[in-house]
């Protein structure tokens, strides 16, 4: 796939993200799997003629499952359903009182 295709959804999913509030979030968004890695960020990456959505827990580890599919739409629904779950699962923790994935604002004065 040529880098326009791949540099025009970043910026599809970068307008998305932003008209949802979910700025402050961390992602990395159709990078080398090896590139840009952090705790606790969702990822779409491209490779090989697929995209793979997961979860980093720490810079290494994954966690929970890595979702492979063939076309930009259906990836992209699967890793902006997951921001959405990021933000309710840390409203969660604190609402319980326990502690969070890291600071954002979305969920940090969160009652």
């Amino acid at each position: 796939m040529s880098n326009e295709i791949l540099e025009n959804q970043k910026l599809e999913l970068e307008e998305e993200i932003k008209k949802l509030g979910y700025g402050s979030l961390r992602y990395s968004l159709l990078k080398i799997p090896a590139q840009n890695r952090n705790e606790w960020q969702r990822r779409i990456d491209y490779e090989n003629g697929k995209y793979f959505v997961y979860l980093l827990a720490d810079r290494e580890s994954l966690m929970g499952s890595k979702k492979e599919f063939n076309n930009f739409e259906e990836a992209k629904k699967e890793f902006l359903a997951r921001l959405e779950g990021t933000v309710e699962l840390n409203r969660m923790y604190i609402q319980a009182k326990m502690p969070v994935e890291y600071s954002s604002p979305l969920w940090d004065n969160y009652n």
